[in-house]
């Protein structure tokens, strides 16, 4: 602790008397003005260890009690897809089958990105970079 600190509590501890004495006498002793703004840190440190709380422990779950959360999880979710799914199922399987066939046939490759292509992309940038550095400079 240091020699701040210990002044701190003593003045603190100043404070609480002149208040004390100043019940049992009857007199209206003077309040000590509140500062404005924040405490200083001396100020937490003064509080004994008695009054802070005490650090709760982390909780551990079991494998068991994840295995019953996850259980229980797999069970709600499959029946909300059963619920959600069910209905559609019925009107939509027709749909499907007609469907089906037309888009197998329109159905389009990828495209994917020519390595020209990719050159002119990549010169484009560089140009565009090397203007703006310029512009920058300028």
């Amino acid at each position: 602790m240091g020699v701040s600190e210990i002044l701190a509590s003593i003045d603190h501890e100043i404070g609480q008397l002149q208040q004390a004495r100043a019940l049992l006498s009857g007199s209206a002793a003077p309040v000590a003005k509140k500062k404005v703004g924040r405490p200083r840190k001396v100020a937490a440190a003064v509080i004994p260890a008695a009054f802070k709380p005490a650090k709760k422990k982390k909780r551990k779950l079991s494998p068991e009690g994840r295995k019953r959360i996850a259980d229980a999880v797999k069970k709600r979710w499959a029946a909300q897809k059963a619920k959600t799914a069910s209905p559609k199922k019925a009107v939509a399987a027709p749909k499907k089958a007609a469907v089906a066939a037309p888009a197998a046939k329109t159905a389009k490759k990828k495209r994917s990105l020519s390595p020209e292509g990719r050159k002119r992309i990549a010169e484009a940038v560089k140009k565009r970079w090397e203007t703006q550095k310029a512009a920058a400079a300028s």
